[in-house]
C-alpha cells in the first residue's frame, strides 16, 4: 500500500518560505529606502514647468 504524501507538511514547508521570502523583500526595500535617504538627492522637477503658454 502507498502512503498518501503529508499534505500538511508539504503546505507548512511553502507557507514558511513564503513567509521567509516576504520578509526578505521587505527588509531589502527598506534597505533600499534608507539609502534613498541617506543621499538626499535633488528635488525632482518637472520638464517645462515655469514656462507659460502663450495664447
Amino acid at each position: 500500500m502507498l502512503a498518501a504524501p503529508d499534505y500538511k507538511a508539504m503546505y507548512l514547508e511553502l507557507f514558511r518560505a513564503s513567509e521567509q521570502a516576504a520578509r526578505l523583500l521587505q527588509e531589502a526595500q527598506a534597505r533600499a529606502e534608507q539609502q534613498l535617504l541617506a543621499a538626499d538627492p535633488p528635488p525632482i522637477e518637472l520638464a517645462g514647468r515655469g514656462e507659460q503658454k502663450e495664447s
